[in-house]
């Protein structure tokens, strides 16, 4: 075998537009509002289940009442980090560089390829929904971590 395909991530990068920056806002806006929505649900159903629940059994009650608690808190936190996005984005200068996320992406190696080279980051940069660059990094064998054979440890 001289060559092989392997998977690995590609960065996504957007250059910052206005027209971005409004759908960036418009996302997070939509995604907050449908967190607020679910707070309020959750709050309802919650006092009446309790309601019902102290008039049946106490001890499930207050069980239940922890439980709801926990969840207020966890919905309390999606919300806060909500908003602390949407100010980052507000933040966001027009034509700065913007990561968001990546995707999958497939690389061949051959023999006598640098591994370092053929396995350093890939980023595609986006302005306006158009890729405008695909730009290869360049790593030093120190900078990067190879996978341990499964079997590494088999002795152990």
């Amino acid at each position: 075998m001289d060559s092989l395909t392997l998977r690995h991530d590609v960065a996504l990068v957007f250059i910052v537009t206005e027209e971005l920056k409004a759908h960036l806002l418009a996302e997070v806006t939509a995604t907050a509002d449908e967190v607020q929505r679910q707070i309020e649900q959750f709050d309802f159903r919650a006092r009446q289940a309790l309601a019902e629940l102290q008039r049946t059994d106490l001890n499930r009650a207050m069980a239940a009442r922890q439980q709801i608690e926990t969840e207020k808190r966890r919905l309390e936190a999606i919300k806060n980090e909500l908003a602390e996005r949407r100010t980052e984005v507000e933040g966001l200068e027009i034509g700065a560089e913007y990561q968001r996320g990546g995707i999958e992406g497939q690389v061949e190696i051959k023999v006598g390829d640098n591994i370092f080279e053929k396995l350093a980051g890939v980023q595609v940069v986006v302005k306006d929904s158009k890729v405008v660059e695909i730009r290869q990094q360049h790593l030093q064998p120190g900078e990067i971590f190879l996978p341990v054979p499964r079997n590494a440890h088999a002795g152990e």
